[in-house]
């Protein structure tokens, strides 16, 4: 069965004062920790077996989930030392023991409404090495900016665009979800702070990997201060995150 590696170390040092006493993922969005809707999202396709690759106050995680049986899924924990940050993709490699086929990345501090089966299909229809979540950011400086051909094959990555890279209103931007073969750990060094976006993922491309996109229209936000936290409040009650 696919795992669902879900990195959920972060700070949160924009949510202060209220991640002084736990881990940014258990933020609660409506009735919940944002950590608890992924959870749902995936077990609504499926999906069962779950790793939570930890740090900051990982307690305030482990302590809630515990081994996952209550929450109807299998959760495993991985730790990483609060004083040597391996970054988004380093952050996955204590959990390359774990891993012998095709897996699922995401993170813990963000929301979205995704089919995630239907973008397990396509990832293996099209025979991908990586499949990226794409969405529409709509708005200046945006984090990233994804090309890619008619068949979804990703022709460009670029973090921090600039104002004169974007010809619309809108770019297709990394939903922070992605689809692996477990053959990606030899593009993520051991120990060191890597990141996919400036790291993984251009070298990726540089190899000619099979590296597609997965574009959503659904919702997604990520939960990095508290003017987003307020939106993904709001928008629950309104009953646009529909997971």
């Amino acid at each position: 069965m696919t795992k669902i590696l879900i990195v959920a170390g972060g700070k949160g040092e924009r949510l202060r004062p209220i991640t002084n006493t736990i881990a940014k993922p258990m933020v609660k969005v409506g009735n919940k920790p944002v950590l608890e809707h992924n959870l749902d999202l995936f077990k609504k396709y499926g999906f069962k077996k779950f790793i939570f690759a930890l740090c900051y106050l990982p307690e305030t995680i482990s302590d809630y989930f515990g081994d996952g049986v209550q929450f109807g899924a299998e959760i495993d924990y991985t730790y990483e030392k609060p004083d040597i940050p391996l970054g988004t993709a380093g952050a996955i490699t204590l959990a390359k023991d774990k891993i012998n086929s095709t897996f699922i990345v995401t993170y813990g501090d963000s929301l979205r409404v995704v089919d995630v089966a239907k973008m397990l299909k396509s990832h293996k229809e099209k025979g991908a090495f990586a499949t990226i979540c794409t969405y529409k950011r709509f708005g200046e400086n945006p984090k990233s900016l994804i090309k890619f051909d008619p068949e979804g094959k990703i022709l460009e990555f670029k973090e921090r665009p600039s104002v004169e890279e974007i010809n619309d209103n809108f770019v297709w931007a990394n939903a922070a979800l992605y689809v692996f073969e477990p053959e990606i750990y030899h593009y993520i060094q051991e120990g060191a702070a890597v990141d996919f976006g400036k790291d993984v993922f251009p070298k990726l491309l540089k190899d000619k990997k099979a590296v597609f996109a997965f574009p959503i229209e659904g919702y997604f936000v990520d939960i990095g201060n508290k003017e987003k936290l307020d939106k993904a409040n709001s928008d629950f009650e309104k009953g646009l995150i529909q997971i």
